[in-house]
């Protein structure tokens, strides 16, 4: 008979179920002013173009705005949500700006600068000149003899005329500063030149910025600060551009991208040779719209104007106020380039549109950029784009970093207002404005005031503290380990409760991530789980429960990561950031390290065995101790104290290092003037008891025995004063107490072993 072996099947599989939604990346978009989901074109890879820096001067800390806002916001979705982002940005180096400030440079280094060896007559006469052509174009308010120009600027309501014209305070800055200079006491040269510069280039353009036609002179200082806002974007760990356009490079593809437009209908030719945007063609044209970001400002001509650029010429030939130039036609004095139009280079806005669309093609991604660029900058290359595309929808996302005031006041480079990046990173540290911006949302206006200084330099000190603190316990852990001392592993409550703090602390930064890549809402919930597991620590330093360090390095090494995402530069052993003194790969050889260490702990042992030997009190042994281990926080570690008995081993930062020794600075100054104010007691107490004790001496007998009496009893009391007259009644009984008392103090000199008359 056969056996029907019967079949054995696995039981049912009950599959988890999804979440019923995800939660999405939302960002702030420009072009709807709402928070939208985020859907890249390519699943996965997102193309994003960021309008790069106008290269003629010093990179400030509005550029650091921008920049560092950016760069958080890409290494986000580039290593958080894991997008492979393909970053594209621009370096102008064509624009009226450059054109006039390189002019200015090269003129006043060929006319002055190599010209003058001293402050001559001929000098002085010229800066006199250069002074009144600058007040009489600028601060035509000024009316007077130049002599009396200071006392006119004490005067005059700067503020006040500041609110319509916000130049004038630039302009009064520069014309004292040349003022004190040509009638004040005549300083040296170098000062003298650098005093009278800013009024001396406008006229010296004015006279010869037309002869200055070599095309190097207008390369030369563009990529000088290109090179410049490089090296201070590495200082603020931004990252590099996948791409790096130039617009000199891109001419060719300039002067066909607008003979498209003009193709396309959108564009015309002027009779100087200067090619102009047909705004209102495009806005009447029915698949097209105008203004998309900032609709409220098309008429806006003084926005217009300044978008323009100062050097712009035949504006009267255009059909219209709002258009803008494409190809500006090229006047003595500046750089050209050839084109069927005539001689020209680019209008400044469709430089982007160019560069752009030959990385990203006929939609991008993201564009971003400053709000202030809103419009007409980035409303126009819309424009422009899609006249060239023929599409609807050039940018898909547009994302604006807020304005940046410095303690309530707008920066800007045309002002002359500003704080350069090299200066600020003088004052703060490259991770201290990193924090600034990062515990600002990057879509509003952040004031770098006071109040945000203190909470960043409080936020910053207070992570560094719980990371020395991490890697401490993490050593000492280890040291009992290589021990061969026995630690348990299991888990409790507080444990849990740490573990589950870091659950939701994970999730409260997706969350915060995915709502327009909030990095200050992320930080502050990583602040909390800071705080908490310090509680954590705190129970278990007590002997209140036993430190279980595995859930310590889980949250720390969490957060570093976070910190990592967002471009601080951290540790390889992701238990800190790096220290911003050289961080820890700083050392040298092993010698140079180990010997102050030895040297010290070898004084220590030196000093401990003279005073075993000497066989001193117990007291001089632990000073002996207190003196090492003020030593050792010298050199950058702390001992500090446990309720066991032992010391956890810390080795600090340079800025933990200097707050413990300034607090032992002040500890000590602290005992010092106690001692001292003790010292100055004892001494009022002994003089105090000196006096008493040369009273104690005389006898009752002679207490009065001086000219304010004339007669005195048998006892030695008063009986007249010093002009003969009975005492009174009731200056017996005063005098009468005194002697008593008297009488007192002298029985008990007595009973001390003094001696009586």
């Amino acid at each position: 008979m056969t056996t029907v072996k019967k079949s054995v099947q696995q039981p049912q599989w009950h599959a988890p179920q999804p979440p019923a939604s995800k939660t999405p990346l939302k960002l702030y978009n420009s072009l709807t002013r709402t928070k939208t989901e985020f859907v890249p074109i390519v699943p996965g890879h997102i193309s994003w173009y960021c309008c790069g820096p106008t290269v003629y001067d010093h990179s400030h800390m509005g550029h650091a705005r921008n920049y560092v806002s950016s760069d958080l916001c890409r290494r986000i979705l580039q290593d958080y949500f894991g997008y492979n982002v393909k970053f594209i940005q621009n370096v102008t180096d064509i624009d009226d700006k450059i054109i006039i400030a390189a002019r200015q440079e090269y003129l006043f280094e060929e006319k002055i600068v190599s010209q003058f060896s001293s402050v001559s007559e001929q000098l002085a006469a010229n800066a006199v000149q250069y002074l009144q052509a600058y007040l009489a174009k600028n601060l035509p308010e000024f009316t007077g003899d130049i002599n009396t120009f200071v006392q006119w600027a004490d005067q005059v309501d700067v503020a006040a005329i500041a609110k319509d014209k916000p130049k004038f305070p630039m302009y009064i800055a520069a014309a004292r500063l040349a003022h004190g200079a040509i009638y004040g006491n005549q300083p040296a040269l170098d000062k003298y030149l650098a005093s009278i510069k800013d009024i001396a280039m406008p006229a010296l353009d004015a006279e010869f910025g037309s002869t200055v036609t070599d095309p190097s002179i207008f390369r030369k200082l563009p990529y000088y600060w290109e090179r410049k806002f490089d090296e201070d974007m590495a200082k603020l760990n931004v990252l590099p551009s996948t791409i790096t356009t130039r617009v000199s490079e891109y001419i060719p593809d300039i002067i066909e991208y607008v003979d498209k437009i003009i193709t396309n209908g959108f564009a015309y030719v002027t009779s100087d040779g200067s090619v102009y945007f047909d705004t209102a063609k495009f806005e009447n044209d029915s698949n097209h719209d105008y203004a998309k970001l900032q609709p409220w400002n098309k008429g806006d001509m003084s926005l217009i104007n300044d978008g323009e650029g100062s050097l712009s010429s035949g504006q009267a030939t255009k059909k219209n106020p709002a258009d803008f130039a494409l190809w500006k036609a090229s006047k003595p004095g500046e750089p050209s380039w050839s084109s069927k139009w005539g001689d020209g280079r680019p209008g400044w806005h469709i430089e982007c549109s160019v560069m752009a669309s030959d990385i990203t093609g006929e939609t991008m991604d993201i564009h971003s950029g400053g709000v202030d660029l809103c419009f007409p900058h980035h409303d126009n290359e819309l424009a422009q784009s899609e006249a060239y595309f023929n599409n609807k929808q050039w940018v898909n996302y547009f994302l604006h970093n807020g304005h940046l005031h410095i303690q309530g006041q707008k920066m800007s480079k045309s002002l002359k207002n500003f704080i350069t990046i090299e200066q600020a990173l003088k004052d703060f540290s490259s991770r201290q404005l990193r924090l600034v911006f990062a515990l600002s949302s990057w879509d509003k206006p952040l004031d770098f005031k006071d109040s945000l200084i203190h909470e960043v330099k409080s936020f910053e000190s207070s992570f560094s503290k719980f990371f020395t603190n991490v890697r401490a316990l993490n050593n000492d852990y280890k040291h009992k380990i290589s021990e061969g001392q026995y630690v348990s592993k299991k888990v409790g409550p507080k444990e849990k409760q740490l573990y589950n703090d870091l659950s939701d602390s994970q999730t409260a930064v997706h969350l915060a991530f995915s709502d327009n890549l909030s990095t200050s809402q992320a930080l502050r919930v990583i602040q909390d789980l800071v705080t908490k597991t310090n509680t954590y620590l705190q129970e278990t330093s007590t002997g209140e429960s036993e430190l279980r360090i595995e859930v310590v390095l889980q949250v720390t090494n969490w957060i570093v990561k976070i910190l990592n995402i967002l471009g601080f530069e951290t540790r390889s052993d992701k238990l800190g950031w790096v220290d911003s003194n050289g961080g820890e790969d700083s050392a040298g050889s092993k010698e140079d390290v180990a010997l102050p260490y030895v040297k010290a702990f070898s004084q220590f042992r030196d000093n401990v065995r003279t005073l075993a030997i000497n066989k001193s009190e117990t007291s001089e042994f632990l000073k002996a101790t207190d003196a090492i281990r003020q030593e050792l926080v010298n050199l950058g570690v702390s001992l500090d104290d446990r309720p066991n008995g032992s010391a956890l081993v810390k080795f600090l930062n340079e800025q933990e290092k200097l707050q413990l020794i300034q607090q032992q600075e002040e500890k000590e100054r602290g005992l010092a003037e106690k001692e001292k104010k003790k010292q100055q007691q004892q001494a009022a107490n002994a003089k105090k008891e000196a006096e008493r004790l040369a009273k104690m001496k005389v006898n009752p007998k002679d207490l009065f025995k001086n000219d304010l009496y004339s007669e005195w009893d048998e006892s030695g009391l008063p009986t007249k004063d010093k002009a003969g007259e009975e005492v009174t009644k009731s200056m017996k009984k005063k005098l009468l107490k005194q002697y008593q008392q008297q009488e007192k103090l002298y029985q008990e000199w007595l009973k001390l072993g003094g001696e009586g008359n």
